[in-house]
């Protein structure tokens, strides 16, 4: 990779590092006990400037900055687009408890790395790191009040390193295959950006079949939009597909539209619909057999869409199954858990998502299905006649059960529409129809999330056509977020 030009100044800021395997140099870690003390107070107050964080997606490569300039440049010149915002707070000039956090860069290795540590700066350099940057910044070598932990994390296959500050943060890079190399360094909590946007692409099936290139149009516009509009998550309410096919064309399809998401590093959940399934045959008719078993028979789908495609999973009910699956992300200062659940849920599908809500209770919950409200906004009482439980079962059971649920989103009838209920525990849960069927266009929600002034906006984008639908756009405001 060519390396970029670093502005000279105080703001120049990379990413820590380690070496990968078949390398000599064993960079020394500094456990927090162990990272020495000052005798002078900490000079809280010197930490206020945003550190931020950029990885180049084609490599892994990080790069940490005080410098928004530079963090612009990175992404629109170098390819630096996944854009981490600013975790931390750092200190541009040296100040009482503070020490010098060093950049190095390796041209050999793509890599930028910084260290608090004098002697790993030295053994870096020797190994490799041959440009030294300088001092990127200051912070603490010991806790305090006013201080987060900034942790390290490595991943060998990639030779990169990457920095965490959240739990949820933390928990994403280990389920992602990354090594937690415990705390580098200590600094200020960073500024918390409030909103967010989450995508809901609705039943998509005929798209698969008739108009693929309106399923990748979408995908496209949702990845170059990802700044932008501040994407965090995409959505699919099932019915991805339409019917199986024996060159499983749909899927291909399908699974190369998502690409698009995988290749601008984007999270995704997919609730299956019945149209994913073994249920349903060429033409849309139902298969021979046992209908309750072909709904469940989900192989192909798994063959296409394997748990490594889904970079934000947390845990699934089956193993090696993502028909049953949560995912866990952060955004707007608040930690967010996916729940994809099986269209007409098995009761032990539905034990298992209440150990999952049980066991994340400071997570706003997510909850995608298939089916659930009908085109008048009711809950569904059916299971189809060939699934297992009805939304009924599902809603009173699981949904209403847990104060940590948010959101319910589904598809399979009608178009769109809206309803509220209070949980047992006076939770509000904001549910949408999301199904649409649209023979000309793509219809996408946005769905744009303000943590701070409590509130929740949505509407229906058509990329293809840039129009917008009538029946999209609800406000809720007052909303009580788990924090």
């Amino acid at each position: 990779m060519k390396r970029f030009s670093l502005i000279a100044s105080l703001a120049l800021t990379g990413v820590l590092s380690a070496c990968g395997p078949g390398e000599t140099l064993e960079p020394q870690r500094v456990p927090a006990q162990e990272m020495g003390s000052t005798t002078a107070a900490l000079d809280c107050a010197a930490l206020s400037k945003p550190v931020y964080h950029r990885v180049r997606p084609s490599t892994g490569d990080s790069l940490l900055t005080l410098n928004a300039t530079e963090a612009a440049n990175a992404a629109t010149t170098y390819a630096y687009t996944d854009d981490l915002g600013t975790p931390f707070k750092a200190a541009s000039s040296s100040s009482t408890g503070l020490s010098p956090v060093y950049r190095l860069y390796s041209p050999g290795r793509g890599e930028h790395i910084v260290t608090i540590d004098a002697t790993e700066r030295s053994n870096l350099i020797a190994s490799g790191f041959t440009t030294d940057e300088g001092v990127g910044f200051y912070a603490s070598k010991t806790a305090d009040a006013c201080l987060v932990p900034v942790y390290r994390f490595d991943n060998p296959g990639l030779k990169k390193h990457r920095h965490a500050v959240t739990q949820t943060e933390r928990d994403a890079l280990t389920a992602a295959g990354w090594t937690n190399e415990g705390i580098q360094f200590y600094a200020a909590p960073g500024a918390v950006d409030t909103k967010f946007t989450f995508v809901v692409i609705p039943d998509t099936q005929q798209e698969t079949v008739y108009a693929p290139t309106r399923l990748t149009q979408r995908m496209q516009w949702i990845a170059d939009n990802k700044t932008a509009q501040d994407i965090r998550f995409v959505l699919h309410t099932g019915d991805l597909m339409d019917w199986d096919t024996p060159d499983h064309l749909h899927y291909q399809r399908a699974s190369d539209s998502y690409q698009v998401l995988d290749n601008a590093q984007i999270p995704y959940a997919i609730a299956l619909g019945n149209h994913d399934t073994a249920a349903v045959c060429q033409g849309g008719s139902a298969c021979p057999g046992n209908v309750n078993a072909n709904l469940r028979n989900t192989t192909t789908f798994n063959a296409y869409f394997p748990l490594s495609r889904f970079k934000a999973l947390g845990g699934v009910f089956e193993s090696g199954k993502c028909d049953n699956a949560y995912h866990t992300f952060s955004a707007g200062g608040l930690n967010w858990l996916v729940l994809n659940l099986e269209l007409w849920a098995r009761t032990d599908a539905v034990n298992w998502a209440k150990t999952v809500l049980a066991q994340f209770p400071r997570h706003n919950v997510i909850i995608i299905t298939h089916s659930h409200l009908n085109g008048s906004g009711g809950i569904e009482q059916s299971n189809g006649g060939y699934g297992n439980n009805s939304p009924q079962y599902v809603f009173d059971n699981l949904i209403k059960q847990y104060a940590n649920v948010r959101f319910v989103f589904s598809g399979h009838v009608g178009n769109a529409a809206y309803r509220t209920d209070t949980g047992v525990n006076g939770n509000t849960v904001y549910q949408m129809l999301n199904t649409f069927h649209d023979g000309t266009t793509n219809p996408t929600r946005l769905v744009e999330v303000d943590t701070a002034a409590n509130t929740i906006n949505t509407r229906v984008y058509a990329p293809l056509t840039n129009t917008e639908r009538a029946d999209g756009v609800k406000a809720y405001s007052n909303v009580n977020w788990v924090r």
